[in-house]
C-alpha cells in the first residue's frame, strides 16, 4: 500500500512538472487547427457548423474570405498563437480580420491611389488617377474564431490523451 502511494505521488509530481508546459502547446495546436478548419468548412464550428453567408456578386463559387487574384489564403495563413505563462492568444496582423469575424458596417470616404488596370473589353492597360471613394457597405459576420464548444471538446480530448500517456 505504501509503495502504491509513493508511486502515485511520483506520478502526480511528474504531471505537475510536465503539464504546465504541455497545456499551452495543446491549446495552441488545437486552436490553430480549429481556425483552419473553419476556413475549410466555410463556417463556424460551435455545437454544430454554422455556414457563412454566401456572396451575392459574381464568382460566387469561389471560397469565401479568399482573395481574388492574390494567391488565396492570406487571411487564413496569417494567424499565430502567442503563449504566456497561463494563457494562449490567437492573433493576426491583417487589419480586416476583425470586421469579417464580427461583421459590421464600413462607412466613410477613402483616398484611392493611382493604379493601373486592364480594360475587360479591349484588354488594354489603363492608368486610373487617384480619387476619393465614398463607401457605405454592410459586411456580414463570417466568424472563424471565438468561444466554441467544439474547440473545448477537442482540447479536452487531446488533454485526456496526454494525461493517459503520462500515467501509463
Amino acid at each position: 500500500m505504501a509503495q502504491d502511494m509513493r508511486q502515485l505521488q511520483k506520478l502526480l509530481r511528474r504531471g505537475m512538472r510536465v503539464m504546465p508546459d504541455k497545456l499551452p502547446r495543446i491549446i495552441e495546436g488545437e486552436g490553430l487547427r480549429f481556425i483552419s478548419k473553419n476556413f475549410r468548412d466555410q463556417g463556424f464550428n460551435d455545437s454544430g457548423l454554422r455556414k457563412w453567408k454566401r456572396r451575392r456578386k459574381r464568382d460566387a463559387s469561389r471560397a469565401l474570405l479568399v482573395g481574388e487574384n492574390t494567391g488565396g489564403d492570406k487571411l487564413k495563413n496569417s494567424f499565430r498563437a502567442v503563449r504566456r505563462s497561463n494563457q494562449v492568444r490567437f492573433i493576426t496582423y491583417k487589419p480586416y480580420a476583425k470586421i469579417h469575424n464580427e461583421g459590421g458596417r464600413i462607412k466613410g470616404t477613402f483616398n484611392v491611389r493611382s493604379h493601373k488596370r486592364r480594360n475587360r473589353k479591349t484588354g488594354k492597360i489603363q492608368t486610373v488617377s487617384s480619387h476619393k471613394r465614398t463607401v457605405d457597405t454592410e459586411i456580414p459576420q463570417r466568424q472563424f474564431m471565438g468561444k466554441s464548444a467544439y474547440l473545448d471538446k477537442q482540447i479536452k480530448k487531446k488533454l485526456t490523451k496526454e494525461l493517459d500517456k503520462l500515467f501509463k
